[in-house]
């Protein structure tokens, strides 16, 4: 059996095809990223260094910026999130030190 060449080119397109439709989408760099959230979002009415000066448990963090957002801070939910996890591992809350042990 002899194909044409308009046959194996028909074969190379669909076989093309099908491993293209097989291979997981690109993965996009659109995500959000919490530091251009927190410099877009939270220094037009707080300085870099005063959130810094902050250290905060992940919780409180979460807290402070639900807090911001009911004051008018514009971010959705799922940007608030990411921003909640960049301020938790970048301005940590400072570990308590041990209780002192009596004796």
């Amino acid at each position: 059996m002899r194909l044409g060449a308009w046959g194996i080119a028909a074969a190379v397109f669909a076989l093309a095809g099908s491993a293209a439709l097989a291979q997981a989408p690109p993965q996009s760099n659109d995500a959000p990223d919490g530091k251009a959230i927190l410099e877009g979002a939270c220094t037009s009415c707080h300085g870099v260094d005063f959130i810094a000066e902050r250290r905060k448990s992940h919780d409180d963090w979460e807290f402070t910026v639900s807090r911001m957002i009911d004051k008018g801070a514009a971010l959705d939910e799922a940007s608030a999130a990411v921003l909640v996890d960049y301020l938790a591992k970048t301005y940590p809350a400072e570990p308590k030190p041990a209780p002192a042990s009596p004796g």
